[in-house]
């Protein structure tokens, strides 16, 4: 039935919905259908047998559907979360390879067709409603670069394209065989993904049939089952030429995996108006960077986050991540919560979408590579961890200084782009609109050590809140502020501030934080030096891990 949509004609005119600039406002929950769920009673099996344990080493189907989606749907929204991002839908290679199954969908041999082992047309039109009668959004991932085979044969084989149930049966839909050279541009559009196990064909994207096809196809897709955007997997593998009438056939805002470190070829999809966004990989490695180890490099980090800025016409709809489906888990790589937390607040707090990866609330830590980073979620029992209420707290914050409408120099978070304000080779300080969030790879033991941001964008002797504890202090005669990691418990902990006014306007902490700490009217220095002698015991005992000059 689905396959017979795709001849329907493009209409002359598309009307977006759900556009970069609506996106901007969304924080995204990026699943794999197969893993996030099981079966349960309203949600029914569509395979049989199914494994009693799912072990992510087997790479086999474990039995998760669009409609066991909807079945933990409190659990992403209770996070914040108001965008979720779903496996392909379409039909997959259906045949035992040398790496098993396709149970993650990305091995798509005909995009026209749904794929059965997630549901049914009626189970898709069901999980699209559940989520938009929550006010959330539906992001459809999208294969279109390749197609799989067990042999690089097969596209030179009409017969053995029929026999696979391909879309595409003639061998002029795909480039000739070549494996993919990095160092060559015109290799990684036009070569091929994959090895010689399972090789993904190159679909030959410039020929007529192929462009009409897919474009007929996406309009329908995206207008059939109301989605609301767009991930596009291997963007960067496809001539560029081809993505803007693609997208603009699909009336919904486009992302692509753009899989590089590479920050003026990233920004390019951009500048050259290829599609509206890409996944934020050059912004990811700086996070690496600056969060991944203890004392890591956060010079690296500062230095990444400004090209990125400066280079991508509009970093506000960048992807956000720390961990997806093709890297490490977070927790894997970096043991310390901290840390952790700390690059969640980057990830957040950052221009850009936040994209969380399942399991990432669930501190998932054996992950290295795939397949081990896509486990089954359910052996957590969607506990209500630490991490998964700081991410609540992250989307709250998030989603007031958006929703109330609060400024600073007359810009609003959404319209700011964020400035590094301050720096250490440990520290950042990140001023994006009315926040200001100071952030430190120091790590979660207590250090004899601070951090003074002269440059805060407050007013002096002003009352400020820390969002993610409420505590209240007041700034300096200078509007300076300095973290202390000395406190127990309080090592390498983020703070995001905000004036006391905008804090109640957000509906934070009320009109009074928990602590308050006065400033007096000394200068830095003198601060410094009673911080070492008659201010630091009073710190240690007291629930606080900062002075303010």
């Amino acid at each position: 039935m689905f396959r017979q949509l795709v001849v329907a004609a493009l209409a002359p005119a598309l009307v977006l919905a759900g556009n970069a600039n609506e996106w901007r406002s969304r924080s995204i929950y990026q699943l794999l259908t197969d893993r996030f769920a099981p079966v349960s009673a309203d949600a029914p099996a569509r395979t049989s047998p199914l494994a009693a344990e799912c072990d992510a080493g087997d790479q086999v189907w474990c039995g998760g559907t669009w409609l066991s989606i909807i079945d933990k749907l409190d659990y992403i929204q209770g996070m914040g979360m108001d965008a979720v991002w779903i496996s392909p839908v379409s039909q997959n290679i259906d045949v035992l390879t040398p790496y098993n199954y396709a149970y993650h969908g990305y091995w798509v041999d005909d995009p026209t067709a749904l794929n059965p082992r997630f549901g049914t047309h009626a189970d898709l039109l069901a999980l699209s409603d559940a989520l938009h009668a929550r006010g959330m959004w539906l992001m459809v991932d999208i294969v279109v670069n390749n197609i799989p085979a067990l042999s690089t044969n097969d596209s030179t084989n009409t017969t053995a394209l029929a026999a696979d149930t391909n879309l595409w049966t003639l061998p002029e839909y795909f480039h000739e065989f070549c494996w993919i050279d990095y160092s060559n541009t015109t290799s990684v559009e036009y070569c091929w993904l994959g090895d010689d196990k399972v090789a993904l064909m190159d679909v030959n994207t410039e020929h007529p049939h192929v462009i009409s096809t897919l474009e007929a196809w996406i309009a329908n897709l995206t207008a059939t089952y109301s989605i609301d955007g767009l991930r596009i997997d291997a963007a960067k593998h496809i001539a560029p030429a081809f993505w803007p009438r693609f997208c603009n056939a699909s009336g919904v805002f486009c992302i692509g995996e753009v899989y590089t470190s590479d920050i003026g070829y990233g920004a390019s999809f951009q500048t050259d108006k290829v599609m509206d966004s890409i996944l934020g990989y050059p912004l990811y490695y700086g996070i690496v960077d600056g969060f991944g180890t203890p004392g890591g490099n956060m010079s690296g980090f500062v230095e990444i986050a400004n090209q990125v800025l400066t280079e991508f016409p509009d970093p506000s709809v960048l992807g956000n991540f720390i961990e997806n489906h093709d890297l490490p888990r977070w927790r894997n790589a970096t043991a310390d919560p901290q840390l952790a937390y700390n690059a969640m607040c980057a990830q957040f707090m950052f221009d850009g979408i936040p994209v969380v990866y399942y399991g990432q609330e669930q501190d998932f830590d054996n992950g290295a590579a795939d397949p081990y980073n896509r486990a089954a979620l359910w052996p957590s029992n969607y506990t209500n961890t630490s991490t998964y209420n700081h991410i609540k707290r992250l989307n709250q914050i998030r989603q007031a200084v958006i929703n109330n409408g609060t400024t600073f120099n007359g810009k609003t978070f959404l319209n700011s782009t964020s400035q590094i304000v301050a720096n250490t080779t440990t520290d950042v300080a990140i001023r994006k609109g009315p926040l200001l969030s100071v952030l430190t790879n120091r790590g979660s033991p207590s250090q004899a050590a601070s951090f003074a941001v002269m440059n805060t964008g407050f007013s002096a002797e002003q009352t400020i809140i820390d969002l993610l504890t409420c505590n209240e202090w007041t700034t300096s005669s200078g509007g300076a502020i300095s973290i202390s990691y000395s406190a127990p418990g309080f090592g390498g902990m983020p703070y995001i501030f905000a004036t006391q006014q905008d804090a109640a306007t957000m509906g934070f902490c009320g009109t009074a934080g928990i602590t308050v700490l006065q400033s007096s009217n000394t200068t830095a220095s003198a601060a410094s030096a009673r911080l070492s002698s008659s201010l630091l015991p009073w710190l240690v005992a007291a629930p606080l891990a900062a002075v303010l000059l």
